[in-house]
């Protein structure tokens, strides 16, 4: 990633029963997880590193980090550094995980966890030889809202996704709208809706059927929206409706539904929220405290990788879950493309 040296901005050494964590990517998201690192009592930033050296500065400054580089080469034999927060751009994610795993580092890697499911499987055993833990950024599992309307509806039959968002948060000229660097618009962010109704119906899409539309006709000629129906192994249905038409103003951007006889939990308000309805009885509200809509999960997300570093026996969504929500997603696309249901091969 570039050449240069290694800025410290902060004297001194990490105390040693912290973990030591470098964020790798220094915009939107992993300015995310660098506040939620240093607001940690588990770990230490110890480094901030960039293409762009002066966004890599600025970060470490305003997080404490010791260290900005634009150097990702540096990381990997720091003796400092055991955990790698990998927030780049998804074409990028393989090599840099692979030499993460290679190097002993554990990591939290964005989503989409790769380009393509071959990618996702190479790092799989990557990381299982290495016998790190690796965990993916699917944060909505970790907001109170979805714990709660996750242990209220343990088995739903039918689950529900909106996820749709106003075009113009994603600048025409943003990398997510070049398929070379992230995969696909609408792929880049359906591994989301993909997992989360994985994560709450707890069991895995066997088949699925979808049809797609190009919404924003500010990009490229590529298909950006989507409904999708998901047939899970336990005989549960699933619906996602996903892409640029509009966020709704009563749900929010991203809202999910879980239902069962007589009960239901409508997840809304960014994931933040939950509304639970059953039958006969007075509505039940849960209210995440994030106050920021795109930070929900992300805090929590971290100290469960920090938990699981220390060998403490929690849940996180690993590389398993990477691969699968993005063979998912590829289902989706291959749906819309022959306009025929898909069965999603197994691993």
């Amino acid at each position: 990633m570039g050449g240069g040296d290694w800025r410290v901005d902060q004297p001194g050494c990490r105390a040693m029963t912290r973990l030591g964590v470098a964020v790798v990517g220094c915009g939107f998201q992993g300015a995310i997880h660098a506040r939620n690192v240093a607001n940690s009592k588990r770990a230490e930033l110890v480094a901030c590193v960039d293409l762009d050296m002066t966004r890599a500065t600025q970060l470490a400054s305003t997080t404490g980090a010791a260290r900005a580089g634009d150097r990702v080469e540096d990381l990997w034999n720091d003796p400092e550094i055991d955990v790698v927060i990998i927030a780049t751009t998804t074409h990028t994610h393989r090599q840099l995980a692979l030499e993460a795993a290679r190097c002993g580092k554990h990591m939290l890697l964005e989503k989409p966890m790769a380009m393509t499911v071959d990618e996702c499987l190479e790092i799989e055993e990557a990381c299982e030889q290495a016998g790190i833990v690796a965990a993916l950024g699917y944060k909505f599992r970790f907001t109170d809202a979805v714990i709660a309307a996750h242990n209220a509806v343990p088995n739903p039959r039918v689950l529900l996704a909106q996820t749709l968002y106003d075009p113009a948060l994603v600048a025409v000229d943003s990398w997510v709208n070049d398929r070379s660097l992230s995969g696909g618009r609408m792929v880049s962010s359906l591994v989301h809706s993909v997992d989360l109704l994985r994560f709450l119906s707890g069991d895995e899409v066997v088949r699925v059927f979808a049809e797609g539309a190009k919404v924003d006709g500010r990009s490229s000629s590529e298909l950006d929206t989507a409904t999708a129906t998901l047939l899970f192994a336990n005989g549960a249905i699933g619906s996602i409706v996903h892409g640029t038409a509009g966020a709704s103003g009563l749900l929010s951007t991203w809202s999910f539904q879980a239902s069962d006889s007589g009960v239901n939990a409508t997840i809304h308000d960014h994931g933040r929220r939950l509304t639970l309805h059953r039958a006969g009885e007075t509505d039940i509200t849960v209210v995440d405290p994030t106050r920021e809509p795109f930070e929900a999960g992300t805090a929590p997300l971290f100290e469960a990788l920090a938990a699981a570093v220390d060998g403490e026996d929690v849940d996180v969504p690993g590389p398993r879950d990477g691969t699968l929500s993005l063979l998912i997603s590829r289902c989706v696309e291959e749906a819309i493309a022959t306009g025929q249901p898909v069965t999603v091969p197994a691993l």
